[in-house]
């Protein structure tokens, strides 16, 4: 497996957001920096796995502000976003929520519909009649409709729950890694976001527990499609300061 990072040090981009009552150290600056390292690192890895393909080019960066200043959220528009949501717990408690717009649901899907047509071929010496009716709907030259639309919709939605609960894994492996606190995740909700209410009430939430978020943005191209994942971190108040001890304790 390889990656390209072009101009890491240049493109790869860190935004100190914190604006009220915290103030970070500049360890504490450099622990985040390496949290996003690692997990971006994994993450791509992660990805070029559900791929089978070799991620091109990517860029990340991320900010830790409080729900209601935050510019990669900014960034995501009032269209439609497809969310995996799911609670962190342990020694970190929180919640953790992975964010795709509308346009980046579908650059995915173009990426993703030849390789989850894999999944229903058979072996080499298959009879191609026998190979073409074991095809889905949506596979097929002359087309199911809305039916096969239907049905490859639900493939992704699928797959997006599958790929969410790798990617939160990741994540809290990398908050283990960075931080020495032990943190699982619970079972991924799957949704498309046609109104962003569910995220409002997320960042509603956050907002009035006055928590911190991380969010991270990765913008990654494969196969000639650019897309960006973002990946909001919400940790409670006191979890916040768990990890900065974690680290001021080293």
């Amino acid at each position: 497996m390889t990656f390209k990072f072009p101009n890491w040090k240049s493109r790869w981009k860190r935004k100190q957001k914190i604006s009220c009552h915290e103030d970070l150290s500049q360890k504490q600056i450099e622990s985040f920096d390496r949290f996003l390292i690692d997990g971006t690192n994994s993450v791509l890895k992660a990805l070029e796995g559900f791929f089978s393909q070799k991620i091109d080019n990517s860029s990340s960066r991320i900010e830790i502000s409080y729900a209601d200043n935050n510019t990669i959220l900014e960034n995501l528009g009032r269209g439609t976003l497809y969310t995996v949501k799911c609670n962190i717990d342990g020694d970190l408690r929180g919640s953790i929520i992975l964010l795709l717009r509308s346009m980046d649901f579908k650059r995915l899907s173009d990426i993703m519909k030849p390789i989850l047509s894999l999944l229903f071929l058979s072996s080499p010496d298959t009879d191609l009649a026998e190979l073409e009716s074991q095809k889905p709907h949506w596979m097929k030259d002359s087309g199911a409709g809305r039916a096969g639309d239907t049905v490859f919709y639900n493939q992704m939605m699928d797959l997006l729950a599958e790929m969410g609960n790798v990617l939160v894994g990741v994540y809290t492996k990398s908050i283990y890694q960075s931080f020495d606190l032990n943190t699982h995740h619970g079972l991924p909700e799957v949704l498309r976001d046609i109104d962003q209410r569910e995220v409002r009430q997320y960042l509603a939430l956050a907002q009035n527990e006055e928590r911190v978020q991380l969010a991270i943005e990765n913008e990654i191209e494969v196969m000639d499609q650019s897309f960006k994942l973002c990946c909001l971190i919400s940790p409670s108040e006191e979890s916040f300061h768990t990890m900065l001890n974690t680290v001021d304790a080293r």
